[in-house]
């Protein structure tokens, strides 16, 4: 039945309207895969990409930091030093230098936010639709953060109230892991559209 159909519109085209006809429904066709690529190219170009390599480098800055903490307790909080002067000062003074290297560590994650920030401000028109709760819970906790710790009114709002409205986190293992599978996801689709 199909042959006849086509035996039918092939006699009442003509060849040249049929390849016509294919033609244009591959061009189209075509175009269509051409835009998919483009855009899917310009998320991870633009914004899964860079928020790929701000999210890890933060992630290792924190797992620093946490090993960092890790090895100052076991050397500083469950050993027990002389109570002698001199040895008390020494300690003192090693202490606060390794707790200032994890501060610098977090200042590395601080400035990494706020590159992701700008990232996500500058390229929200690429963003998935099922990323955006977890990008404006980001945004939320950027915000917290700069306006209760970095302001410094933290010291002044009374505890209770910081409790009620919940721990504020650089980043949350959630956006790091969606970040991580939004760009290696992407980058799959992409080297399969272009094989």
């Amino acid at each position: 039945m199909a042959k006849e159909i086509w035996e039918s519109v092939f006699t009442v085209l003509g060849s040249g309207a049929v390849v016509a006809l294919i033609n244009w429904a591959q061009v189209g066709r075509s175009k269509k895969r051409d835009r998919k690529i483009d855009f899917l190219d310009k998320q991870i170009r633009d914004l899964y990409g860079p928020l790929y390599y701000f999210v890890s480098s933060s992630e290792k800055l924190l797992e620093l930091n946490k090993r960092l903490h890790t090895a100052y307790e076991k050397e500083y909080v469950d050993t027990r030093y002389s109570l002698d002067g001199e040895v008390q000062k020494k300690i003192n003074i090693e202490a606060s230098a390794t707790l200032e290297i994890g501060n610098n560590y977090i200042k590395g994650v601080e400035k990494n936010s706020k590159k992701i920030k700008e990232i996500l401000d500058n390229c929200y028109s690429l963003i998935d639709p099922n990323d955006i709760e977890i990008f404006s819970l980001f945004h939320e906790h950027y915000t917290r953060f700069n306006v209760e710790i970095a302001g410094n009114r933290i010291s002044t709002m009374p505890l209770k109230i910081y409790e009620d409205m919940g721990k504020i986190s650089f980043l949350r293992p959630e956006f790091i892991d969606r970040i991580k599978k939004q760009f290696l996801d992407k980058k799959g689709k992409l080297e399969k559209f272009v094989k």
